[in-house]
């Protein structure tokens, strides 16, 4: 993994590339952030940095014999642990899931701990044992293979629990040029003597171009990627599952609602909330959220200009209709307030249809009062 593979995380890149460049690497980091921001990634990357051949000022080279046994999680000083299913009645580590961890990580890199359960066919708690643990150390405490650094990535140790406390002595004093990267989205369910003892790196959210940039990269079109990348909210994650969910055309479904409901044709109406009522729920919860991201940028353009919002050029269209027709911030924050109440009863499985007909009738209130 380079560092120009993972999305987003600007700063947090320049300053790791920064500590192993001036040798003052941490030997207990904490790349904390929310799921889908890249956490993980970020640690193989920087990892693939430490024992990269010929890197340069801002990558590794990604050519050299480590960078390949890197690429392929199979480099013999770079150690991994992470949460998994204790089999009933033995000891378990999670070396006897690694072939799957390694196809997991190279598959899914910003993969959940839900991914991961689904991965290994699990059904039960996934946990970090102290038998782990000890594993972990007895690792740790061999001399490098290739005389170099050790590296251990512990993703998700959060799943630690008060196991965790046995390698307390080690990250307080490792052996010499061994680092350990942990790796969290809920730093504050880690043991407090842990958290005490690593260097808190906080990742951020990923903007919103960076997730589309991604996209395009990954092939798909500007029309498709911009929307997904806004519905994403700073998540790759969530970017590329909803990458997977379809082909849903948001930008036509909001101009048939419009156009229904400024021309208050009643029966292209009833045929709107069909198709739409239609869909799953977590589609429907997209439309709805990428129908509050174009109000709030429509009402970003009528203050500030076309500059200052990040919109397809159709979409650019559609907000200047409804500037035209004179929306205000008032009815914005009413429509606002409207949609967020209809996700919340999508949520509790409110009956599709009567809720997307009720909601078009209260959004026309407000689009077309009455004087």
């Amino acid at each position: 993994m380079l560092f120009s593979n993972v999305v987003g995380q600007t700063s947090l890149k320049r300053q790791l590339i920064q500590m192993a460049q001036k040798g003052e690497i941490p030997h207990a980091m904490m790349l904390a952030g929310e799921e889908g921001w890249g956490g993980l990634p970020l640690a193989l990357a920087f990892t693939q940095y430490i024992f990269c051949s010929h890197r340069d000022a801002e990558d590794a080279c990604g050519t050299c014999a480590n960078c390949k046994k890197i690429t392929s999680l199979q480099h013999p000083d770079v150690h991994f642990s992470f949460p998994f299913e204790k089999a009933d009645g033995k000891d378990t580590l999670s070396n006897e899931f690694f072939a799957e961890f390694r196809q997991f990580v190279q598959v899914k890199p910003y993969g959940t701990l839900g991914d991961w359960s689904k991965e290994i066919e699990s059904s039960k708690q996934l946990n970090i044992t102290a038998v782990e643990c000890r594993e972990i150390l007895r690792k740790l405490s061999i001399r490098s293979y290739e005389g170099g650094p050790k590296v251990l990535i512990l993703w998700k140790p959060e799943m630690l629990g008060n196991e965790g406390n046995i390698m307390l002595k080690f990250i307080e004093e490792p052996t010499a040029n061994t680092f350990l990267l942990f790796v969290t989205d809920n730093v504050e369910s880690i043991l407090g003597t842990i958290r005490s003892r690593a260097q808190l790196m906080p990742l951020k959210r990923i903007p919103t171009l960076d997730i589309q940039q991604a996209l395009l990269a990954k092939g798909i079109p500007e029309e498709k990627a911009l929307p997904l990348a806004r519905l994403a909210e700073g998540n790759y994650h969530q970017a590329l599952l909803l990458l997977e969910g379809g082909d849903d055309d948001f930008l036509l479904l909001t101009r048939d609602w419009l156009n229904a409901l400024f021309q208050n044709k009643g029966i292209e109406l009833t045929q709107w909330v069909d198709g739409v009522s239609g869909k799953n729920k977590d589609q429907q919860k997209n439309f709805i959220i990428y129908l509050l991201q174009l109000f709030e940028d429509t009402l970003r353009m009528k203050e500030m200009g076309t500059e200052h919002v990040l919109l397809l050029e159709a979409e650019a269209r559609v907000a200047d209709v409804l500037i035209k027709k004179g929306i205000r911030a008032q009815q914005i924050d009413a429509l606002n307030h409207l949609l967020n109440d209809a996700i919340y009863h999508l949520e509790r499985n409110a009956h599709a249809k009567l809720l997307f007909h009720t909601v078009s009738l209260r959004a026309q209130a407000i689009l077309r009062p009455t004087h």
